[in-house]
């Protein structure tokens, strides 16, 4: 009996043993291949849909932004300043992103399409672009005239400024008004529009 016991034992370990080793050479086979789906995946998940104002691809562009965080309050200007020019600063600074109100944002944009210091998606902003309006912050002296008019977009902006807090959006879109204002001749509620159409604080 115990003969019986043991033969079945020996016969369970065996076939233990060559399940465990087909195991490893499938895994082993499989591999490299799973690696390089998993690699392209990535690649394609990290692509962002060109911007459009369809429900469809306002849809795909969303997937991808909220779930993004490079756009950071804690970012200052200093710092996009060391980022690659070539980059994004994507996703929401402050709270969850909903998507009724990017939709609206981002159509609602479409109408500046041909002003270039005006981004066309709030939520992502080339840090070329992000860059250029940082210059025009440092770079744009405001008069008495245009600084009233700075002064009043302010009281009639959403966040009371070009931002809910002084990050890199508030001065980049501070240096964007300064531009809008005295180049193109934007007064107060155009500057105010503006800001409220590009805020990048989620909600």
């Amino acid at each position: 009996m115990r003969s019986n016991h043991k033969a079945r034992y020996l016969l369970a370990a065996a076939l233990l043993a060559t399940a465990a080793t087909s195991l490893a050479l499938a895994l082993a086979r499989t591999g490299p291949p799973t690696s390089a789906h998993a690699a392209a995946t990535t690649r394609r998940a990290a692509k962002l849909p060109p911007v459009g104002t369809s429900s469809t691809a306002l849809a795909a562009r969303f997937a991808i932004v909220s779930g993004r965080h490079s756009n950071e309050c804690a970012l200052r200007p200093q710092s996009v300043d060391s980022l690659a020019v070539d980059g994004r600063l994507q996703g929401s600074c402050c709270t969850p992103m909903v998507f009724e109100h990017y939709a609206q944002q981002v159509r609602s944009l479409a109408g500046y399409r041909a002003v270039v210091q005006v981004p066309r998606d709030p939520y992502d902003i080339p840090v070329g672009q992000a860059k250029q309006l940082l210059t025009y912050d440092r770079q744009i002296t405001l008069t008495a005239a245009v600084q009233a008019v700075y002064q009043k977009a302010m009281r009639l902006a959403n966040e009371h400024g070009p931002c809910c807090c002084h990050c890199w959006r508030w001065s980049a879109f501070e240096g964007q008004a300064r531009y809008l204002i005295s180049r193109r001749s934007y007064h107060a509620r155009q500057i105010a529009s503006v800001w409220d159409l590009e805020d990048g604080c989620g909600g």
